[in-house]
Parts: C-alpha cells; sequence; structure tokens
C-alpha cells in the first residue's frame, strides 16, 4: 500500500488532535481553494490571455503547416514534369537536382513545425504553472490573514485542489468558512465591469404596446335598411 506524505500528515494530526484540544481551544476553518481560484479576477484575466496567446500559437502554426502542403505539391509537380520523355538528359539530371533541393527545404519546414509545436505549448504550460503558483500564493496570504485576524487555528482546503486524489478535508459543517471573504477581498481590487442595461419599466415610451383588438361588426347591422311601403 503506497502511503503519501498527505496520509502521514493527516495522520498524525488526528493523533495529535486530542493533546492540541487538550491543551487549547482548536478553532478550525475550511476554505474552497478551487472556487476562490477560479473565482478571482487575475485568475479570469490570466485565461484570457493565456487563450489570446494560444490563438496566435495555432495561427502561426497553421501557416507553417500551409507552407509545407504548398512545397510537398510543388514537389510533386516537379517529379511529374522531370519524369517527361521529351527532355534531354542534361535538363532531367537539372531538374533532379531541384527537386533534391526542394525535399530538403519539406524537411526544413517539417523540423520548424515540430520545433515550433514543441516550444509553443511549453511556453503555454510554462506561463500556465508560473501565473497558477503566483495567484495561489496571494490566495493563500488572504487567508492566513484572515485567519489569523478571526482567531482561527488552522484553514483547510474542502475542494481538494491542495491534494491530488480526494479534499484534505472529509466532511464539515459548512460553519467557519472563509471561502466568500476571501473571494471578496480578491476581487475588491478588481477593475469595474460595464454596468449591465438596466430592463426597461412599464409604460416607457420605447415599449410597444399591442395593439386592442378591434371587435368584428354585427351581421344584423351590415345589412341594408328596408324600404317602407308607400301608403295606399
Amino acid at each position: 500500500m503506497k502511503i503519501t506524505l498527505r496520509s502521514l500528515i493527516l495522520a498524525a494530526f488526528a493523533l495529535a488532535l486530542p493533546t492540541i484540544s487538550a491543551a487549547a481551544e482548536l478553532k478550525l476553518a475550511t476554505v474552497d481553494m478551487r472556487k476562490a481560484f477560479e473565482g478571482y479576477w487575475k485568475t479570469k484575466r490570466t485565461e484570457a490571455d493565456l487563450k489570446e496567446k494560444a490563438t496566435g500559437f495555432e495561427q502561426k502554426f497553421k501557416t507553417m503547416a500551409e507552407d509545407r502542403q504548398k512545397a510537398i505539391e510543388t514537389h510533386q509537380k516537379m517529379v511529374g514534369n522531370a519524369s517527361d520523355p521529351a527532355l534531354s538528359p542534361e535538363e532531367r539530371e537539372k531538374r533532379k537536382k531541384l527537386i533534391e533541393v526542394k525535399v530538403i527545404e519539406i524537411r526544413e519546414i517539417e523540423q520548424a513545425l515540430q520545433q515550433f509545436d514543441r516550444s509553443s505549448r511549453e511556453t503555454l504550460n510554462t506561463q500556465r504553472r508560473n501565473v497558477t503558483e503566483k495567484l495561489t500564493a496571494e490566495i493563500r496570504d488572504v487567508i492566513s490573514a484572515k485567519s489569523k485576524a478571526a482567531g482561527y487555528t488552522m484553514a483547510f482546503d474542502s475542494s481538494g485542489m491542495s491534494g491530488p486524489f480526494a479534499p484534505i478535508v472529509i466532511y464539515h459543517s459548512g460553519q467557519n468558512d472563509l471561502t466568500e471573504e476571501v473571494l471578496k477581498q480578491l476581487n475588491a481590487s478588481a477593475p469595474p465591469e460595464t454596468p449591465a442595461v438596466p430592463p426597461k419599466k412599464e409604460g416607457s415610451p420605447t415599449e410597444i404596446k399591442p395593439e386592442p383588438k378591434k371587435e368584428a361588426p354585427n351581421k344584423s347591422d351590415s345589412k341594408e335598411p328596408k324600404k317602407s311601403e308607400p301608403k295606399k
């Protein structure tokens, strides 16, 4: 059975819990690190920046792949033209050398394409890893400050983001959860968003009301009046 460092820490904490409780009152708090991380305005801005950069890499890769395809099509035409029996031996030898040059060009494009794909992926992964580490540190700083201010002994991650398999807290009642307070402080410095357009009130000038239905005329009214007969 594989014993992880995280499991050893939890086991040691469980064994030490009665001693800690006896020495002082234990006050615990929980934080949903995943929710705090995904709800942080800097995380959203970073994801947008990385997505834009990834789109630029994809466009450049597509352009390079198109150049490779054009070179392959040119090579195929050159091979077809070089097999013309009407060509002189000198011309055939000349075209053969040009074909060899084109093959080298195609190989160079393929190598550049593979290298660009590899380097662009590494660049994005490195930037994502560095930014995640930086933002996580900022979130932990806020959690630590709030935990100290509220007098909590410890704060645990209830989302599982801190561990690869299961949440660091298996059960909690939901009390003493600092996630919303942490998010509120993290997003306090967020840039202002575009205000939403308020809904139109009833009776506003721009509101189009349905026209009232017109009653159908009475058939008896549509008939011509009877002419009175002259008196004898």
